[in-house]
């Protein structure tokens, strides 16, 4: 270490984020916990179906970097679900296992009978889903709801989060008298607030968040944002500078239409732009987004932070010394700290420091006018073919030159 927690071997980003006049308008929670929901909202993601056995076996691989608490799903969705519920809570796990249920005692049961320790309750507030999904519900069915519910899940012994979803769209003073009443009749352990169809600002989160702190008497905020804006990651992490002390997000941002916040994001990026030590195995991380690739079916994007086989890959022949000497120059996160690998690919945007590089990739020498025809004939087949050159292709170019 150099005493610059903005350069370290595992990455090298902006120190403005460490500026002090950044850093005093943090109200960052002492201790922060990632709450991964891949098994149940991860599943949400159309056409997404995980087996009981795929189910056991995220679970596992979740637990085994660390991850603090694990949302196993919801035992009223299906029979399938419960028991898929049940043997991860037999697991052993060092994670805190939850379970989702809506705001009804019968679906608590459920969450009680698959043996997890803690509830996500969820009850809507958003102001256009009360009038149009639940046009007979009034405040007072919903404060009624929600507070037998968790009086009920803490009856039976279980951590209660309450999850109001459609924070964000709620009506300013339903959601304040929502959360004092709720609060006050029935003391949930934790409240979460959900951007449930991403469409609130960082900035206005960071607000919002404040104002829900006030108004849950201390308790622990969670946030769980979605990405239909493309702002899933840095809506939770403005929650996180405002104080909430959970961080919900699924692996390779699984979810409903654009998906939740991506937890592999958040993680390194609560490690290398906040100083949070997460506790958490990045280098486990890019193993994890590519199990999740393979089980739900759902491919990594090309250019995915963190598993997309690009995060990593430079074709472009500028600055390759330095890419390869000197890594974190051009990659921001270490490859290794992830579990990921450099990989230099040639194309039409290659030069002759690349050409001389692959080459010692594969232990060969060509003499320097070889190297320029060879320059020029992967430039063609790049041009042609559109797309940079595998290397079983770029091996025959390479014996055409000879």
């Amino acid at each position: 270490m150099n005493g610059k927690p903005w350069e370290t071997e595992n990455w090298n980003v902006s120190q403005c984020n460490y500026w002090d006049e950044v850093r005093e308008k943090f109200q960052l929670a002492p201790h922060i916990q990632f709450h991964d929901a891949t098994l149940r909202d991860g599943e949400q993601s159309p056409g997404v179906v995980f087996s009981v056995e795929d189910k056991i076996a995220i679970a596992k691989q979740l637990d085994r970097i660390g991850m603090h608490r694990i949302e196993a799903g919801m035992p009223a969705v299906s029979a399938q679900d419960f028991e898929a519920i049940r043997r991860i809570s037999q697991l052993g796990l060092k994670a805190r296992l939850f379970a989702f249920s809506r705001a009804m005692p019968g679906d608590i049961e459920k969450v009680v009978a698959s043996g997890v320790s803690g509830a996500v309750i969820e009850i809507t507030c958003g102001e256009s889903r009360l009038k149009y999904a639940h046009p007979k519900w009034g405040f007072e069915d919903v404060v009624r709801q929600s507070v037998e519910t968790i009086r009920f899940a803490k009856q039976h012994g279980l951590y209660t989060v309450y999850f109001p979803y459609d924070t964000t769209r709620a009506d300013p003073d339903f959601l304040k008298e929502l959360l004092k009443e709720v609060c006050e009749r029935s003391d949930p352990d934790a409240v979460a607030v959900v951007d449930t169809t991403g469409t609130i600002l960082p900035s206005a989160l960071r607000v919002l968040v404040g104002r829900v702190r006030e108004y849950v008497g201390g308790r622990p905020v969670e946030i769980h944002t979605h990405n239909d804006l493309g702002m899933g990651v840095a809506n939770a992490l403005a929650a996180v500078e405002a104080g909430a002390e959970v961080v919900h997000g699924c692996i390779n941002g699984l979810g409903e239409r654009c998906g939740n916040a991506a937890m592999e994001e958040m993680v390194v990026a609560a490690e290398a732009l906040y100083g949070i030590r997460t506790g958490i195995d990045c280098s486990r991380l890019r193993e994890t987004c590519l199990l999740l690739e393979h089980l739900s079916g759902v491919r990594v994007p090309f250019n995915k932070p963190i598993a997309g086989p690009a995060a990593y890959m430079k074709e472009s022949g500028v600055g390759i010394k330095v890419a390869t000497e000197h890594p974190l120059v051009t990659f921001p996160i270490s490859d290794r700290f992830v579990g990921g690998k450099r990989t230099l690919v040639l194309g039409k945007k290659s030069g002759k420091d690349s050409i001389h590089m692959k080459l010692d990739e594969f232990h060969e020498t060509l003499p320097e006018e070889k190297v320029e025809l060879l320059l020029t004939r992967v430039k063609e087949l790049s041009i042609r073919e559109r797309r940079y050159l595998s290397d079983e292709e770029f091996r025959t170019l390479l014996n055409s030159v000879r």
